[in-house]
């Protein structure tokens, strides 16, 4: 509490209870050498940090007109395998088309995810459906045109076939359809830009391949195609 005295003097009454009184005992800050050498350091770590960071970016692999073409196409062509298989699963037919069936939509499904991430990291997205696909590989045509693509009319008549019928044509549409997925797949592999492309057109090509050799085996063990 201040105080002013009779003779105009004020003063503080250090003996109120209600006066909290606070004093900054620390020392001012001082400039020494060995702070400075540690801000050097630290400036220079993140300077040097930050252009690991941008030489990293600026050394990877960008996408071309492959990696791109590539993944929009063939996230169509999954899209429509998966089409294929989901209107078989439940149908009356032997449990190795079911059994195959399911895998389609799994394995398919979950590469189209990976195509779609790959896409949306270089601000890329899905290619309209009305586009020229192919063209990144030299055989423009209509997205429905591609290599393996089958009907509208074909795939819809899945939902009316049962048993042996459905087992045949399931079997005969994916084949088809699996080769023409290896034929895309196999050029990508091989001149796409990024690794992750590459990587995964060449794993593309391999798995389709060997299922699509598994569907030939599946329809002769059922008597539905010649030795």
């Amino acid at each position: 509490m201040t105080i002013t005295d009779t003779d105009g003097t004020d003063h503080i009454d250090s003996d109120d209870d209600d006066v909290d009184v606070e004093i900054d005992e620390r020392p001012p800050f001082e400039w020494t050498w060995a702070k400075v050498i540690a801000v050097v350091v630290a400036v220079a770590f993140l300077a040097a940090s930050a252009t690991y960071l941008v030489t990293k970016r600026s050394t990877e692999a960008q996408p071309n007109a492959v990696d791109v073409g590539f993944l929009q196409d063939m996230i169509d062509h999954h899209d429509q395998a998966v089409t294929m298989a989901m209107n078989v699963i439940g149908r009356p037919s032997d449990p190795t088309t079911q059994s195959f069936a399911r895998e389609v939509v799994i394995y398919q499904r979950w590469e189209i995810g990976v195509m779609d991430t790959l896409l949306a990291s270089w601000g890329d997205a899905r290619g309209d459906v009305n586009r020229t696909a192919m063209a990144w590989m030299g055989m423009p045509s209509p997205v429905g045109a591609m290599p393996g693509m089958q009907s509208a009319e074909a795939i819809q008549q899945l939902t009316t076939l049962s048993g042996k019928d459905l087992d045949k044509a399931f079997f005969t549409m994916m084949r088809d359809h699996h080769y023409g997925g290896v034929h895309m797949a196999i050029y990508a592999a091989e001149h796409a830009h990024t690794k992750q492309v590459r990587e995964l057109a060449a794993r593309i090509a391999q798995y389709q391949e060997i299922e699509a050799n598994e569907y030939t085996q599946a329809l002769k063990r059922l008597g539905l195609e010649n030795s």
